[in-house]
């Protein structure tokens, strides 16, 4: 049997990364689904790191489809970063997250996170 090893860090402000690690397919994407369903609510940010996720079939596919409708039904986000290039492909060829923000690394994920909440707390200083 195929797997897939998901681990979950938990940040600052509500972004969870979730790291996914073999292959995302029929044989694995209930136990991802059933994990990042019990996110849901909690999460603001989940941050995909498919540096070592190898194999995404369909199900695997529409797992994450799901999961980023369902985060922007709650008013969250869904990004991804260190997408090896097959797995870019099969979103490529899906067209499945044109908008979907893509980070090399998960180090330029927290950098364009410091710069968004810098730009906040910029704004709520009060102007003398």
């Amino acid at each position: 049997m195929m797997s897939l090893k998901i681990e979950i860090e938990t940040r600052q402000g509500g972004l969870y990364i979730v790291k996914l690690e073999g292959k995302l397919d029929t044989q694995t994407y209930k136990s991802c689904e059933d994990r990042l369903n019990a996110l849901l609510g909690k999460a603001k940010v989940l941050m995909f790191d498919l540096a070592k996720l190898d194999y995404i079939s369909s199900m695997g596919l529409r797992t994450i489809l799901r999961i980023r409708k369902a985060m922007q039904t709650a008013g969250g986000n869904v990004m991804m970063s260190n997408v090896q290039p097959q797995i870019a492909k099969v979103f490529e060829i899906a067209n499945a997250l044109p908008d979907v923000p893509i980070f090399s690394s998960t180090k330029e994920a927290d950098d364009y996170f410091d710069a968004m909440q810098r730009k906040v707390l910029e704004k709520r200083q009060p102007i003398l």
